[in-house]
């Protein structure tokens, strides 16, 4: 897997991959925060992952807010991915270091996704001013995400530091929590 053409198909399969399942995490967080449905980046999202989604909603109830047939759609593709990867690097990963790769990245991915969400809101806070339709999905967002933070951080001089808090929160659960998971599947795959 060293040669030119072996790492260009390596990073497109990576980059398939990461993009879809970044559009199936998109979509988990848009119902978990209950974003306004009439928005045309939503129906795109729905329209895009409804057909990927189909076979795990036929399994999988999906209540009013959890839509637990995207994390399992994403966990399936990670896990597909890994092993595709495997085989193309001449690798035989066994079930617990496909499971737990499968189970960190996406972990990863989310909540890259809520980092990026919250960063992106605090430029928009800045810039624009009044309602605007474009940008409202991101406030919708990222609201629930920053709830519980605003209620132990109050505003100081009028300026609301609650993102800073879940921005340190959500990365410090990747480093600590999906970076030990990660290392445990590090192991099982270095003593297999």
């Amino acid at each position: 897997m060293h040669s030119p053409i072996g790492q260009g198909g390596l990073f497109l399969i990576q980059f398939i991959a990461g993009l879809v399942i970044f559009a199936l995490m998109l979509r988990f967080l848009m119902r978990a925060t209950r974003v306004d449905w009439h928005n045309p980046v939503v129906h795109f999202i729905a329209k895009v992952t409804n057909p990927l989604c189909a076979p795990a909603n036929k399994l999988l109830p999906r209540p009013n807010r959890w839509d637990w047939p995207a994390i399992v759609t994403a966990l399936i593709i990670q896990a597909l991915t890994v092993v595709l990867i495997g085989y193309l690097a001449g690798k035989n990963f066994g079930l617990s270091v496909i499971v737990i790769s499968s189970i960190t990245e996406v972990m990863n991915q989310l909540l890259d996704m809520m980092f990026w969400l919250i960063i992106i809101q605090v430029i928009l806070s800045w810039v624009s001013q009044g309602y605007n339709p474009n940008t409202a999905i991101f406030e919708q967002l990222t609201q629930p995400i920053l709830a519980p933070f605003q209620r132990f951080v109050p505003p100081m001089g009028g300026l609301d530091l609650s993102p800073i808090v879940a921005i340190l929160v959500i990365k410090l659960t990747q480093i600590v929590v999906v970076g030990s998971i990660a290392q445990i599947g590090t192991q099982l795959a270095l003593s297999a």
